[in-house]
């Protein structure tokens, strides 16, 4: 997903991290079936969160997609994402 600007990302980042334990994901063969990559989709199935990379092993991906959502959680459970520039 593309965004306007840095506002529109912020905002949009805020939401994933308050709505992680709504979002389903797994890990999945790359499209050309060499590598993993994992994805977060909202309930309508579309990719909300993907992994800029694809990882050469199963459980490497597994473990970046497990500490993706963790850090999620933990920034959304704090209620305000902790930014450099918040009062």
């Amino acid at each position: 997903m593309t965004y306007q600007g840095y506002d529109e990302c912020r905002a949009a980042f805020e939401r994933l991290c308050l709505d992680v334990t709504d979002l389903p994901g797994a890990v999945h063969h790359t499209s050309e079936g060499s590598g993993w990559v994992w994805r977060m989709r909202d309930r309508a199935g579309g990719a909300v969160a993907v992994s800029s990379r694809a990882y050469e092993r199963h459980s490497t991906c597994q473990a970046a997609y497990e500490r993706f959502r963790a850090l999620l959680t933990d920034l959304g459970s704090g209620g305000a994402i902790p930014w450099d520039d918040a009062e």
